[in-house]
């Protein structure tokens, strides 16, 4: 008689684990980003090891959480939730129209808008900007570029942004606009600087989700209903 290996004897394991397999291998890059992370973190645990910094890989994942000051840095942490929330929802969007409609005017829109949004997010997240100009760029440059880059995406997109509701995209690109040049000046009391830099990119932050949130379901509305009307 045939012997079966321990792992045939365990009830529904080969259905369990073929089943695992084809839903981990469907989505797009879910097993090369697994693997790559994976890939990483074990590279960190070999390094941190062999070189007794395991203090510094865990500083990576420390909270940011004062017990003395709870609400330090909440305002911070909300501005980043709205910023990657209008990241997903744009990019969401776009992978949802481009089933449809790949060429169409507003999902080439949705994905300018998600890729310029998205570099916004990673230079505020990481400090890209500080750590740029620590290398010796000069912080109008950096925003000089930034600025070019959302003159041409509105440019170029005004027609479509004009059949929207697009006060708040234009209210937020003016807040923006206060809050780096604030970055440069530096006011010298702490709290208007504060609010100046900070609070006015948060209102800027909100107006973005809100905008993005409205063109977002208007259009997903119309896809579906075009759907149905087929």
């Amino acid at each position: 008689m045939k012997r079966r290996s321990l792992l045939d004897k365990i009830p529904n394991f080969s259905n369990s684990l073929e089943i695992f397999k084809t839903h981990f291998f469907t989505v797009p890059f879910l097993a090369a980003f697994n693997i790559l992370t994976v890939l990483i973190l074990g590279w960190l645990s070999v390094y941190a090891k062999l070189n007794k910094k395991g203090d510094g890989v865990e500083r990576l994942f420390s909270d940011p959480f004062n017990f003395w000051f709870p609400y330090e840095g909440i305002l911070t942490g909300v501005s980043e939730v709205l910023g990657c929330s209008c990241v997903a929802i744009c990019a969401f969007t776009f992978g949802l129209l481009c089933q449809k409609d790949p060429r169409s005017r507003s999902t080439t829109f949705l994905f300018f808008s998600a890729l310029l949004l998205g570099v916004l997010y990673v230079d505020d997240r990481f400090r890209m900007t500080l750590i740029l100009t620590r290398l010796g760029i000069s912080k109008k440059i950096i925003y000089l570029c930034y600025a070019t880059g959302i003159f041409l995406y509105i440019s170029n997109f005004w027609r479509y942004i004009k059949t929207t509701p697009y006060f708040p995209l234009v209210l937020a690109v003016f807040l923006f606009a206060i809050s780096r040049l604030e970055d440069i000046i530096n006011s010298p009391s702490t709290g208007l600087h504060a609010m100046l830099e900070d609070g006015t990119k948060l209102v800027a932050l909100l107006n973005l989700a809100l905008y993005f949130w409205y063109v977002c379901h208007q259009e997903v509305g119309r896809h579906f209903q075009q759907s149905l009307d087929r």
